[in-house]
């Protein structure tokens, strides 16, 4: 596998889907995170493409984790809608960022963008509904 872009950390806590679909990687910049991963066979569709998904289940992940580290509330989602705008190739760099574009104490409003080294390939926006602050995260034993 090509190498990591600078800056970029592997996922290791990751745990269920991200665990099975990664590696995933992260690179928090301030308050801004940016996931990135590349994609391999076992993420194609029928096409030979990135199978859509893989890369709206990468984005919503992305989403979340803007949440996390732009509000420091955990947040699950409500709802997502998803424009497909190119295809992901097998083997690329892709990216997935998401910005809060407003929130209340129950749910934040994501904008969020997956890129490759050509074009956007995804933009999405989602409703998160923020988890209690007492809430504590599931982790492995």
């Amino acid at each position: 596998m090509s190498s990591v872009p600078y800056g970029f950390r592997e996922l290791t806590e990751a745990i269920g889907f991200a665990e099975a679909n990664g590696p995933w990687f992260e690179k928090i910049e301030g308050r801004r995170a940016i996931r990135g991963f590349r994609p391999g066979p076992q993420h194609a569709n029928g096409l030979g493409i990135v199978h859509g998904g893989m890369l709206a289940a990468f984005l919503d992940s992305a989403m979340g984790t803007a949440v996390w580290h732009q509000l420091e509330r955990r947040s699950v989602t409500l709802r997502l809608s998803i424009d497909y705008l190119g295809p992901g190739k097998v083997g690329d760099w892709l990216q997935a960022e998401g910005e809060v574009v407003g929130h209340d104490e129950n749910v934040a409003q994501v904008r969020g963008r997956l890129y490759g080294p050509r074009h956007e390939v995804l933009a999405g926006l989602g409703a998160f509904a923020l988890l209690s602050r007492q809430r504590s995260l599931k982790t492995r034993s």
